[in-house]
């Protein structure tokens, strides 16, 4: 069974570098304590296994999103295209939100592996860096996506990281 994936266009690819539209989202988010994503991963997933206002279960959506900012982390799952926010059952948990969030013009690079805090410093260098050379405008802050499960074999792990752009030329 096939897992639903965040919706976007591809509207540049250079290798592993691409800018994107994304569309119009609804996420589930919290605070986040550590790189590998765990106390946010497992309050967002009790929610979505019914652990809410309605005890109603929500399927499973990719990517996992962290939002990297200086002094602290998000993390939060994409709620499937299915649901308007009225339709979505109220979290049981008071640091948990749910959030809209409009399409966006994204940079991203697409890599494989385990994320560690190193490798995850030189892919942001290398995305920042590609932007610079395109004369493109980073907005905000970076985020990482993770597409698998954390069973998955590094090497074939799909992870990006990436940030809002202005609008092209």
């Amino acid at each position: 069974m096939a897992i639903e994936q965040a919706a976007y266009t591809i509207l540049l690819k250079e290798g592993s570098f691409e800018i994107r539209q994304t569309e119009a989202m609804i996420i589930a988010i919290t605070d986040e304590s550590r790189l590998d994503g765990s106390r946010g991963f497992s309050e967002i997933f009790n929610y979505i296994s019914g652990y809410n206002q309605s005890s109603k279960k929500i399927a499973m959506t990719t990517p996992v999103i962290n939002e990297l900012q200086e002094k602290s982390m998000t993390t939060a799952f994409v709620m499937p295209k299915q649901y308007a926010m009225g339709d979505l059952p109220l979290p049981k948990s008071s640091s948990l939100k749910l959030k809209e969030v409009p399409s966006k013009l994204m940079a991203v690079l697409t890599f494989s592996g385990s994320i560690n805090s190193n490798k995850l410093q030189d892919k942001q260098a290398a995305l920042l860096n590609w932007l610079k050379e395109k004369n493109l405008v980073p907005l905000g802050n970076l985020q990482l996506a993770r597409y698998n499960p954390p069973f998955i074999p590094g090497f074939l792990k799909r992870n990006e990281v990436s940030i809002e752009i202005q609008k092209l030329p």
